[in-house]
């Protein structure tokens, strides 16, 4: 056996088990999204609810920043240019976009926010539509409901939540109008998207080779010598190996159309492994129904998008640390989409990090000219992944760039707030030194940016960062929203109160002044500069 084979602990038809681990056999021979893994990962991210992207723990920044935000805004865009074509549908009723797994909400508020801006300026500004974000956390719902740059959306009511488990639910009870999404009720088309979802959720493995076709089953044994106590991540203290079972006829699925996918597999593969993405797939059916067999998907995940990308592929190899994450068959869901008479559109160039691809199946003969044109002008541009690649090799190179430069790609990224925050100690000593800082396009960039800015917590605190440039350039009111943002967000601190200060000092707000000067003593009695502004203030306040 290779050395590759043993790696990834695969099970060759000729040899039904590899590399058994040794140790207690917790749960054996489990189709693999049967297994009790995949319970392990669901607690772990219900306990851990918004945390798990305040603390990094889950990856984010690829598919919520404001240059796929934007991508998708488009594409949606070219599709509602498509729907008020249509004459089968019902146009003064609501269309609703669907958010699958929506974790800690920063997609959400960023594509409203792009989405928004492209519909009101447009013919389209009258259609009726509402974005529901949903998650099965309820740490996440709840999170959603209290987040302050998402109350207005949900009081103006293009904003909606739900408790969604995509391995079950098939229908939607809206929290914030109390409706409920049921078969039977709904009359226009669905819009759905689904970023790093479909790659966290459970999937089957199977293997070809000489015209048959086998499923590979998962063990999970403890090993006998015992792990790391603090190890937090859903494999700590397991092991795992995989055992290939026979396949026999064609109705290992309960739907033809998906045991179509095995089939076409079986016959065009050899000696390769490949993956279904079941629990997605079975998703998208019951979203079928409740849609009336109209439906869009567009997903972002690290996948394979053909079958040459797959060739000699094996089981998958379950990472030990942090949560499971699969690499996602897209080709599968091509083929499920095809069977129904849909269309699929994949990115052009192979990607280094995530596939974004459109898939779209419908009930109507619409043949989607205007979301294909969309979609197809993103990807042979630059594509979330393109954006992602360039933007890593930019960054170590913006000493060398002048502030225009970077202000310049800075307006490439619409407004990434990362982007800014890499280059803040740059910009804050170029303001000192460089003749002619362009400070009035720095400070209207810094409210771009935070126009599409979804503050969480994480580390970083951009409201504090970005608000003192703008109090130092003298734009005092619009630095005094992101400084309380900042309270907001990270807590009370002296600095920021400080700085809160000071804009009210500049606005000539002195009682205000002295509240948050005050405020930053009582934070650290020590806080030499807070004292000092006191002191200025209250001379200023005896003289009148």
């Amino acid at each position: 056996m290779s050395e590759k084979n043993k790696k990834y602990n695969i099970t060759k038809a000729s040899n039904l088990k590899v590399n058994e681990s040794s140790g207690a056999v917790v749960e054996a021979e489990k189709p693999l999204s049967q297994s009790m893994l995949w319970k392990l990962q669901t607690e772990f991210f219900a306990n851990q609810g918004p945390e798990a992207w305040i603390k990094g723990i889950v990856p984010q920044y690829i598919t919520t920043n404001p240059y796929i935000a934007n991508q998708y805004a488009k594409t949606v865009f070219g599709y509602l240019r498509d729907y008020v074509a249509r004459e089968d549908v019902d146009k003064n009723t609501v269309i609703y976009i669907m958010e699958l797994a929506a974790g800690v909400g920063r997609f959400t508020y960023t594509f409203l926010k792009r989405f928004l801006h492209m519909i009101e300026n447009s013919s389209l500004k009258d259609i009726k539509f509402k974005y529901i974000v949903t998650d099965f956390a309820e740490r996440n719902i709840e999170y959603w409901q209290n987040h302050s740059f998402l109350s207005p959306y949900f009081e103006a009511g293009i904003l909606d939540c739900a408790t969604f488990d995509i391995s079950k639910d098939d229908e939607i009870k809206l929290r914030h109008s109390g409706e409920v999404l049921s078969q039977g009720k709904m009359k226009n088309p669905l819009i759905l998207f689904a970023n790093y979802t479909f790659d966290s959720l459970p999937q089957d493995t199977f293997y070809v080779n000489n015209g048959e076709i086998y499923e590979g089953v998962i063990t999970i044994t403890s090993p006998d010598e015992k792990g790391d106590p603090n190890d937090k991540s859903i494999l700590a203290g397991l092991d795992y190996y995989y055992t290939d079972k026979k396949i026999d006829g064609n109705s290992y699925y309960e739907d033809k159309n998906l045991n179509d996918v095995l089939m076409h597999y079986k016959n065009s593969l050899e000696d390769t492994a490949f993956y279904m993405p079941i629990i997605g797939l079975r998703c998208i059916s019951r979203l079928r129904k409740l849609f009336n067999d109209d439906v869009i998907l567009i997903s972002a995940d690290k996948g394979y998008k053909n079958e040459e990308s797959m060739d000699k592929n094996y089981h998958p190899f379950l990472s030990k640390h942090g949560c499971i994450s699969m690499t996602v068959n897209f080709h599968a869901i091509e083929l499920y989409f095809k069977a129904l008479g849909g269309k699929t559109i994949h990115s052009i160039y192979e990607h280094e990090n995530i596939n974004v691809s459109l898939f779209m199946a419908s009930n109507s003969d619409n043949d989607f000219i205007e979301t294909s044109m969309a979609y197809n002008e993103i990807i042979e541009s630059v594509g979330p992944d393109d954006f992602y690649i360039m933007k890593k090799a930019i960054m170590p190179l913006s000493s060398s760039l002048t502030t225009k430069e970077l202000l310049a790609f800075l307006r490439f990224t619409v407004w990434d707030s990362r982007t800014l925050l890499e280059l803040y100690n740059i910009l804050i000593e170029r303001i000192e030194n460089e003749e002619n800082f362009p400070k009035d396009e720095l400070a209207d960039a810094i409210n771009k940016v935070w126009e599409y800015y979804f503050p969480i917590g994480e580390e970083g605190d951009l409201g504090y960062y970005f608000g003192s440039i703008l109090g130092y350039l003298g734009y005092d009111n619009d630095a005094l929203k992101l400084l309380e943002s900042s309270l907001e967000f990270y807590g009370e601190c002296p600095e920021t109160n400080y700085e809160i200060a000071l804009c009210y000092y500049n606005l000539q707000q002195l009682d205000k002044a002295l509240e948050y000067t005050e405020k930053s003593i009582e934070l650290d009695p020590d806080f030499e500069q807070g004292e000092n502004l006191k002191n200025i203030i209250e001379d200023i306040l005896s003289d009148n």
